[in-house]
């Protein structure tokens, strides 16, 4: 075989190995799963209890299909449409649905104690400034942290800790270990995954202080929901009894015309053998009948619903 023949060879063989590796890095990367979400499906049923609501009606029967996993009251959003308008239900208080928006936009979860808060930090050349507690935008002499693409800084006079592969919900006082007041360097929040070209939070809590306030924190993903980059979500919650403005400001929170009642005393978790029950909340949402269309999210992916409309 001649050197010319041979070399013909070696090109067309080095041509076949990058197009079957890139042809299995595109496959990777346009196939793509987000680890966030849950596979259980939602059974609805309208409701049939004695349970005594007042004058409020009760609405619908919630439950999960067999081989389902407990699922966190605070990652959870619930929504009712009814007649063309939605309707978050939770044990109390949800987001303000006329709330302005914004380059923060956070949705209090279905616990009424922790916000999912999606940050838009698009713009590489400026930051993106957040109040934690006020789960509002700050600016730069007033902020808990900022952002811009991947990078992400703690305002001065923030200590902070991480605690490694820790579950938001355990995380619930103070830690004991001593806190970082260094906030010049940007957070390692996150690795990338070079198999699917993805940014990927690290396993674990952030805690924050400031001015004796307390707040937990853990991100949960670099993309919104059109799967567009450089907006990260986290939720947030305060920590050891902390103050938490954001939950007193009207603008932000106001009474969730939907509750949820459950028998169960776990106040963290909707246990997978767990029926919850939706009623109105001093809101006239279906007087006689009415058509209810069922949608919920959990850690800001859609779960399944096994009846998403139904009649009452």
């Amino acid at each position: 075989m001649n050197r010319k023949r041979l070399a013909t060879i070696v090109v067309c063989v080095s041509l076949i190995i990058l197009l079957v590796v890139g042809a299995v890095w595109t496959y990777l990367v346009t196939t793509y799963e987000s680890s966030l979400g849950t596979s259980n499906t939602v059974s609805v049923a309208v409701s049939n209890s004695t349970l005594d609501s007042g004058d409020d009606n009760l609405l619908l029967e919630l439950s999960f299909e067999e081989g389902a996993e407990d699922l966190l009251w605070s990652s959870l959003e619930i929504e009712l449409e009814i007649a063309g308008s939605s309707h978050t239900c939770s044990f109390g208080v949800q987001s303000n649905p006329d709330i302005s928006s914004s380059l923060i936009n956070s949705n209090l979860g279905s616990d009424g104690l922790t916000f999912t808060t999606e940050v838009d930090a698009t713009d590489d050349e400026e930051f993106t400034y957040l109040d934690v507690g006020g789960q509002i935008e700050g600016n730069d002499s007033n902020y808990w942290m900022k952002f811009s693409s991947t990078d992400i800084f703690l305002g001065q006079g923030v200590t902070w800790s991480f605690i490694e592969d820790a579950e938001f919900s355990d995380v619930v006082e103070n830690p004991d270990a001593e806190l970082s007041n260094n906030t010049d360097a940007r957070l390692e929040w996150y690795t990338y995954d070079m198999s699917v070209h993805r940014v990927v939070p690290n396993d674990g809590v952030y805690v924050l202080q400031k001015d004796d306030k307390w707040f937990k924190i853990s991100f949960l993903t670099y993309y919104n929901s059109d799967d567009d980059s450089r907006y990260p979500t986290m939720k947030v919650a305060a920590l050891n009894g902390t103050y938490f403005p954001a939950l007193a400001n009207p603008d932000l929170v106001i009474p969730s015309p939907c509750m949820i009642f459950t028998d169960d005393t776990d106040t963290d978790y909707w246990n997978a053998n767990e029926t919850i029950i939706l009623a109105e909340n001093g809101a006239d949402l279906c007087s006689q009948s009415c058509t209810i269309k069922v949608y919920i999210k959990y850690e800001t992916a859609s779960v399944d619903v096994s009846k998403s409309e139904i009649e009452i």
